[in-house]
């Protein structure tokens, strides 16, 4: 499954600790998700 691979650090979209998306950060459709 691919929710058994790890996700490089570079591949990454979201970079906030554990929680709520912060206000201002961009939406999944803004990051064309």
């Amino acid at each position: 499954s691919i929710n058994n691979l790890p996700i490089l650090e570079a591949d990454r979209k979201y970079h906030w600790p554990l929680g709520r998306r912060p206000d201002g950060h961009p939406s999944l459709s803004e990051l064309g998700l």
